[in-house]
């Protein structure tokens, strides 16, 4: 997989005073500027945009949002204690109130406000979070909403075209089109995710927005774009957004399976400094104490070599086959200890709960897990 390491999350912020290939659908195939009209005149009532507000204690740096979001910084002039306000992107669920957004937009906030395309505002409630996704889920007091659906996992395909509805710059209800650019890319903020990358325009401000196909269909979640770059931007998979939201709506919180290695590229030099062969593979740098690789026999200084008969030949493509399994799944792990080869079968157990952020008056703490 190519990596791509300079990424800018796509939300706003502002400062206050196989190979079997689907056949395409019909809505592809009748594709044309009216067809991204009646799409956008369907969808959009679905996408809301989200407002919050963050209180920063102490001294604070006073700059020009947008272009300090791409690394170039404003003023630094000292103020008072204030409140910090961004803004961000979502879509309805569920016709009882439930909205999609990315974890990063509200994170932190002391408030999030709702807003329909109709114009009518909600106070929202969180409820719930999982920053190894970067999503989230929110519950809005209303009902008979218009929602969303989201699209088969695994019938996206490199080239169809897209469409991206959400508030870049707070200029609520935009919406772009593009094509899938790639499937499955490697990318710097996140490890766990397998994003979907997009050259339909996504600015700051999308981040949490639907990216959909010309049926409608939810297909991901716009999340970030690259920095000093264009028409480069990626979305979470649906099959990701699934999972989580499934989880997070049941529970408020994401089980999330657990190895329990430390793992390390084993480059050239990293194999010739530790005298093992260099075949493809990962290196297990550590073994967490009681984890469920250690109770299962591997050991520090193995290469796993595949999961389940799979190659596996980056950190990334390990973490994000485990991340499709489920807790108490058995896996198979072929390693490479000192030039031979051994085969385990893992049982994968919960990833233990990090930390939760500091929220400062947020208008709900709900559950979160991380893990690898």
């Amino acid at each position: 997989m190519n990596r791509v390491p300079a990424i800018v999350l796509a939300s706003t912020l502002t400062v206050l005073a196989s190979l079997a290939i689907p056949s395409p659908s019909p809505a592809a195939r009748s594709f044309g500027p009216d067809s991204i009209a009646d799409l956008a005149e369907k969808a959009a009532p679905a996408v809301v945009n989200i407002d919050t507000v963050t209180r920063r204690q102490g001294a604070m740096t006073e700059f020009d949002p947008f272009f300090e979001f791409f690394g170039i910084p404003g003023n630094t002039q000292p103020r008072r204690p204030s409140e910090q306000r961004g803004v961000g992107s979502g879509f309805v669920l569920d016709a009882s109130g439930l909205v999609v957004t990315n974890h990063h937009v509200i994170t932190g906030s002391s408030g999030i406000k709702v807003t329909l395309q109709d114009g009518r505002s909600f106070e929202a409630k969180v409820v719930g979070q999982d920053p190894s996704s970067d999503l989230a889920l929110l519950k809005i007091k209303a009902s008979g909403l218009p929602t969303l659906r989201l699209a088969e996992a695994g019938r996206v395909r490199v080239g169809e075209w897209v469409v991206a509805i959400g508030s870049p710059l707070g200029l609520s209800t935009t919406v772009t089109a593009g094509i899938v650019s790639a499937l499955n890319r490697d990318v710097a903020i996140n490890e766990r995710v397998a994003f979907i990358q997009t050259d339909a325009p996504i600015n700051p401000g999308n981040s949490g927005g639907p990216l959909l196909n010309l049926e409608g269909e939810v297909i991901g979640v716009n999340t970030a774009i690259a920095a000093r770059a264009q028409g480069i931007g990626f979305a979470i998979p649906v099959e990701t957004v699934q999972s989580v939201t499934q989880q997070l709506r049941t529970t408020g919180r994401v089980e999330r399976p657990w190895l329990g290695v430390m793992i390390e590229q084993l480059t050239p030099e990293r194999a010739r400094q530790l005298f093992v062969k260099t075949d493809p593979g990962v290196l297990v740098r550590e073994v967490s104490e009681d984890s469920p690789a250690g109770k299962a026999g591997v050991l520090d200084g193995d290469v796993i070599l595949q999961l389940d008969g799979k190659p596996v030949q980056t950190p990334s493509q390990l973490i994000q086959a485990v991340a499709r399994r489920r807790v108490k799944e058995v896996v198979r792990l072929l390693v490479s200890r000192e030039g031979q080869r051994k085969e385990f079968s893992v049982t994968l157990g919960a990833a233990p709960a990090p930390r939760p952020e500091p929220r400062e008056g947020a208008a709900d703490e709900p559950g979160n897990d991380g893990g690898r």
